[in-house]
């Protein structure tokens, strides 16, 4: 443990005073060269491949120029490379501030430069050493000259996005794996020290999402999504082996933007041990919302693709602190998808976002998340009705009433399968039969309808499972909600109704005959069609 606390000392030395311990080492290196060329030349003993070193003192006086000219190259496409990249990638100086290959070159350059520069002083005052000139000459320089144009190149593709994020990403990997050592664990204990980690921590993230907002090309949009849901994945599993002082709110998580207007729930954060889950979501959510402003509704599913990877890592780990707070940011993603859907009368992005909400509920049905099911189901019927009462208006969004039923059919199913009560499954079918509530009779329509046609498809196809696999009580309680239509509309027009979708369903194929972002399946196909016979008989003979 004392020897991890030491590496860790010393890496944060190393970190903070890189500029200068690069400086050091090189100086060292060429100090030391530059003695062993004196050595090498005062010494007097046969010399490998003679004729090879020259016999005349050699003339220095060229060389500051030709190390100038290194160095304005080297230095030049630096400063031109990086002023131009930071226009779309901040903070990208401090990536070069502490990488070692690029600290390095330069202080050789600098130094090999004032080598040269004092050569040309003791050879003017007669006092230079044939060794030291030799060695700037024929080694140093050839060297630097030789290395400049693969470090442009280096410099060139090391200010490309994706190289960017992957260097951010694998210093921020490696920082919290450090966490689970114990040397590191003590140390935690530090103010000082936890401050330091945290600020470690925030800043990678933070420069990952601005990069996210300065970016304007997909794939590396893309690349930080993708990351943020593997970096939360990872560290779920490596929570349990982290110092519990490491959760302590420090001042720098108080003062991030994240946290700033959040200062009435530290307690609750604290306690709950979620601080870093709570940034990235934030970083999710916000991503979200310009992904949505911007139409790139690809990208913005994404987000709700990584919300629900973690809940289902946070399932397995037993993490529930987390899968509340996944339940939390999945309900505002639907939030913001819903007001922008509402205020641009679109509808793909929600379309995308309630898949991935089934899915998430499905996984909660899965881990046998009773509680978290039951409450998921009932903020996706809110939302459905939400979206009634705006498609009502004419708006698109009427088609996601049948998304968000259809949705609801496929996690009523997957809880039979999961063997369920029928008291849990009952309560779950009645969210369905409320999708689309309160029917209202639209007395201007030439067919008047008291409620979505599609949710009555959606409810007598599972209304079909019911009959499949002998949960009669499940299918009358269907039945009886269809019923109402017919007291608005009267018996012959509710039964030709009645009559058309179940002649639509027999002919429903399983393939749409467009692609969608979610292939070409039919959200009104059912492999039941063969029950609808007995389920037209058990609802006449309800009404009869």
């Amino acid at each position: 443990m004392r020897l991890s606390l030491i590496r860790h000392r010393l890496e944060l030395i190393s970190t903070r005073y890189r500029l200068a311990i690069a400086f050091g080492m090189v100086a060292v290196t060429l100090v030391g060269l530059d003695l062993l060329a004196q050595f090498f030349f005062s010494v007097d003993f046969p010399r490998p491949w003679p004729g090879l070193l020259p016999e005349q003192p050699l003339e220095i006086g060229f060389a500051p120029e030709v190390w100038l000219a290194v160095v304005g190259l080297t230095l030049g496409t630096l400063v031109i490379v990086i002023s131009i990249a930071a226009q779309t990638i901040p903070k990208i100086a401090d990536l070069y501030r502490k990488d070692w290959i690029s600290l390095g070159f330069i202080w050789f350059v600098m130094g090999g430069s004032t080598h040269s520069v004092y050569l040309k002083f003791l050879q003017d005052a007669g006092t230079v050493s044939q060794g030291s000139v030799t060695l700037n000459l024929f080694v140093l320089l050839p060297i630097a000259i030789v290395l400049a144009f693969p470090y442009v190149f280096y410099v060139l593709k090391n200010i490309q996005p994706e190289t960017v994020i992957h260097l951010i990403v694998r210093r921020h990997v490696a920082l919290i794996h450090c966490l689970s050592d114990r040397g590191i664990q003590s140390s935690l204990k530090s103010e000082r020290s936890l401050n330091a980690y945290h600020r470690n921590l925030l800043d990678a993230l933070n420069q990952l999402e601005n990069i996210f907002s300065y970016v304007t090309f997909k794939e590396p949009k893309a690349q930080i999504l993708q990351t943020l849901g593997t970096l939360l994945q990872d560290y779920v599993w490596m929570k349990p082996g982290i110092n519990p002082e490491f959760f302590r709110l420090s001042q720098e998580v108080k003062g991030d933007i994240a946290f700033q207007t959040m200062t009435d729930q530290f307690e609750v954060i604290q306690d709950g041990r979620t601080f870093y889950e709570q940034k990235c979501f934030r970083i999710l959510g916000n991503a979200y919302i310009n992904l949505l402003n911007a139409q790139d509704f690809d990208l913005a599913s994404l987000c709700g693709a990584k919300i629900e990877q973690v809940a289902l890592t946070a399932m397995k780990a037993n993490d529930q602190q987390l899968l509340q707070v996944a339940v939390i940011r999945m309900n505002t993603l639907m939030r913001f998808a819903l007001k922008h859907g509402k205020t641009h009368d679109e509808a793909r992005h929600l379309y995308n976002l309630v898949f991935h909400y089934r899915r998430f509920i499905e996984h909660l049905i899965d881990n046998d998340q009773k509680a978290y099911a039951k409450q998921c189901v009932f903020y996706l019927r809110s939302y459905g009705n939400e979206a009634y009462q705006q498609g009502r208006k004419g708006s698109p969004l009427l088609f996601i009433v049948d998304v968000i039923a259809a949705e609801i059919r496929k996690i009523l199913i997957r809880a039979y399968h999961a063997h369920w009560s029928q008291d849990i499954q009952r309560s779950l079918l009645f969210e369905l039969l409320q999708v689309d509530n309160p029917p209202e009779l639209d007395l201007t329509s030439i067919e008047p309808r008291p409620t979505n046609s599609g949710v009555r498809t959606l409810q007598i196809s599972l209304a079909l499972f019911y009959l499949k696999v002998g949960l009669t009580d499940f299918v009358d309680l269907i039945i009886d909600d269809i019923l109402d239509d017919r007291k608005i509309l009267g018996a012959d027009l509710f039964e030709s109704i009645m009559k058309r979708t179940c002649d639509r369903m027999k002919a429903t194929k399983a393939d749409y005959w467009e692609a969608t972002d979610r292939g070409t399946q039919n959200l009104y196909f059912t492999e039941d069609a063969n029950q609808l016979p007995i389920f037209l008989q058990r609802l006449a003979a309800n009404y009869s």
